[in-house]
């Protein structure tokens, strides 16, 4: 019976133990995240990424976001929604359009926001997770752009330990 009690202890603590996650961006490549469970409800996180493809006429040379996220449910270990709230900073580059018909700024821009958004993550297996997210909000260093909004969309596959 001590020893069942004591096996159980040690599974259980180590459930509890999971409160950290690293995770990969399958939207975009070269994209990786942390996030760090503070409670049963509350989280925060780093993200990070570098564009490594030139997409068209731009390329994101780098990608720097902090999250803190708000799960509508108390328990980790299942599938629950979540809000999110972050602050976003992208470095993009743009380049001359081969198109003579088409005209875009040429030149390195940065953009700043505040994003707010909603999600919804997939627990497999105790271990591995899924989190699909979207999240728009205001654009700080570009006012003058004809729509000064920036977007975020996501789609993770982690590893929590």
């Amino acid at each position: 019976m001590r020893t069942a009690v004591l096996l159980f202890l040690l599974y259980s603590s180590a459930i509890i133990a999971q409160k950290n996650e690293l995770k990969i961006n399958l939207l975009k490549i070269g994209e990786v995240s942390y996030e760090r469970r503070l409670n049963d409800r509350f989280s925060t996180g780093l993200h990070a990424g570098t564009g490594l493809f030139k997409i068209g006429d731009e390329q994101n040379r780098f990608t720097i976001k902090g999250f803190g996220r708000y799960y509508m449910s108390k328990d980790q270990n299942f599938s629950k929604f979540f809000l999110q709230l972050s602050f976003v900073y992208n470095r993009h580059e743009y380049f001359p359009s081969s198109d003579p018909d088409i005209w875009h700024r040429v030149g390195i821009y940065d953009e700043a926001g505040i994003l707010a958004g909603v999600g919804y993550k997939v627990l497999l297996n105790e271990k591995f997770t899924v989190d699909l997210y979207i999240d728009v909000g205001p654009e700080f260093l570009n006012r003058s752009a004809l729509l000064p909004v920036m977007a975020d969309a996501g789609i993770n596959a982690g590893y929590r330990f």
